[in-house]
């Protein structure tokens, strides 16, 4: 397999190109499907958009603290490129009134273009989230964690960064058989982002992205 590394402008496109999958399990043996559309801010003329990436899930309820899903980013199909992720959500902790529940995300991700060009991104998010309401809505915060295995980038340039992590903020509006999601993340905050071609907007100025997504989620 010949791995390489993308630079910042399409690390953008590669790590976060769609929400945190699901933050709390399922219940046992529920099934959702779920549709994503958002990406990284770019400024756009005289206007700031997200990057539009749409991206579909399925997940299913393993038992009640654990959740199995698969995802594809139809965005990158259209264009050629194949983005599969495979993973699993483990609810760890409980909530107990003001302290949080916690779970944890693993993510094997594959990308393919051709024989050249084909990557696996192993990648874990860690969040936290307070159940409220009668309705069961939930915020969460998190840090989502991908990880580099190739030992050089293009060119045979060497590897310099092996991690690159994403804090994020969400909040997720639930009902019995509809959920609705918005989620922000910083991606790659110790990256600089200056001298590319696509003009990231961002609080942090010359470093990282900003990345805001929506979502909905039908269980069943």
């Amino acid at each position: 397999m010949k791995l390489k590394i993308f630079p910042f402008a399409l690390l953008c496109f590669v790590y976060a190109c769609s929400p945190t999958k699901f933050i709390k399990p399922l219940a046992k043996k529920q099934s959702a499907v779920n549709l994503s559309l958002g990406g990284a801010l770019i400024k756009y003329g005289n206007a700031t958009i997200p990057l539009p990436f749409l991206t579909a899930n399925y997940g299913y309820g393993i038992d009640s603290t654990l959740t199995g899903f698969a995802s594809v980013n139809i965005t990158s199909a259209l264009f050629g490129n194949a983005h599969l992720e495979l993973g699993a959500t483990k609810q760890l902790i409980k909530q107990n009134k003001y302290i949080p529940a916690v779970s944890v995300t693993p993510v094997i991700n594959i990308i393919y273009k051709n024989k050249d060009t084909r990557k696996l991104y192993p990648q874990i998010a860690i969040n936290a989230f307070w159940e409220y309401g009668k309705r069961k809505n939930f915020l969460y915060v998190g840090l989502d964690n991908w990880f580099e295995l190739s030992n050089k980038k293009a060119y045979d340039i060497k590897q310099a960064n092996r991690w690159i992590f994403m804090p994020t903020v969400g909040h997720s509006f639930a009902g019995k058989k509809w959920n609705f999601n918005i989620e922000t993340k910083i991606i790659a905050p110790n990256l600089s982002n200056e001298k590319l071609v696509v003009d990231y907007q961002t609080p942090l100025k010359n470093h990282g992205a900003f990345g805001v997504y929506l979502g909905c989620t039908r269980k069943f």
